[in-house]
Formats: structure tokens, C-alpha cells, sequence
């Protein structure tokens, strides 16, 4: 009697080339959504920043306890604060925000804007947001516009 040996399945070496191109097609995929996420913490970063701005300005434009307010921003956070400076601030109106620590702000560290004009009491200038591979700016002119 003959047997005849069925050769149904996979070899070794099909085996190894589809678990390789699983794995290519996943570094990728991997790279691709790691880079569209730092990319959208920095937006997100920029975008809280515009909003507290924004909120600070109005705050300064309302008059609020007849002060100008302020954003102070260091390292770790943004400080909204009550005052002409952030040295002269009125310490009980401080509200501190912390900023993500994969991105890094830097230029202006302190912008003032005016009671009831909203212009700025402080120089104009740009504030830049890095996460090491690219970098957003936030404008603020001397009239009190935020440009991003």
C-alpha cells in the first residue's frame, strides 16, 4: 500500500517572512501615530495657552477688581495673576496651570495686559512652543492681539 504525504501547511520560512512584514508594517504604522501625537500635544499645548490669553485679557478688559492681569510663564506653568507685574501681583488671584512636560515654552515670559484697553503693559513678542522636533508661536502685539 502507498501513503502519500500531504505537504498542506506552512513552512518555517513563510512563517518567518509574514512575521516580518507584520513587524515592518507595525514599526511604521507605530512611527506614524507616535509623531501625529506629539504633534497634537504641541497644538493642544499652544491652544490651552491661546485660551488662557485670551481669558486673561478679558478679566483685564472687565476690570475686575480695577487691575491689570497677567500670565506669567516659567518651566513648569503658567501663573494668571492680578497686578501691573508678576513681582507686584496680588498672590490671593493666582491661578497656576501646569504645562505638559513634553513641550517647552520659551521668549516672552510675561505678558501684562491693561485694565479696560487690554493693551499690553509689557513688551509685544512671541512666545514658541518646541517638543524637540517642531515648534508653534504665539504672537501678542502691542494693541493686545493674540496671533497664533
Amino acid at each position: 500500500m502507498k501513503r502519500f504525504l500531504s505537504l498542506t501547511g506552512f513552512s518555517l520560512i513563510e512563517l518567518l517572512v509574514v512575521v516580518a512584514i507584520f513587524a515592518v508594517i507595525s514599526s511604521l504604522g507605530l512611527a506614524i501615530g507616535l509623531n501625529f501625537y506629539r504633534g497634537y500635544v504641541l497644538n493642544s499645548e499652544r491652544n490651552i495657552f491661546v485660551s488662557i490669553l485670551t481669558k486673561t485679557r478679558s478679566k483685564a478688559v472687565s476690570n475686575i477688581n480695577q487691575s491689570p492681569e497677567g500670565v506669567f510663564i516659567n518651566s513648569g506653568n503658567y501663573t494668571i495673576f492680578q497686578g501691573s507685574s508678576y513681582a507686584s501681583r496680588n498672590q490671593a488671584y493666582d491661578e497656576v496651570i501646569s504645562i505638559n512636560p513634553s513641550v517647552t515654552p520659551s521668549g516672552l515670559g510675561e505678558i501684562v495686559f491693561g485694565q479696560l484697553s487690554g493693551s499690553l503693559l509689557t513688551p509685544s513678542g512671541d512666545v514658541n512652543f518646541t517638543n524637540g522636533q517642531r515648534s508653534v508661536t504665539v504672537s501678542v502685539n502691542d494693541e493686545g492681539r493674540i496671533n497664533w
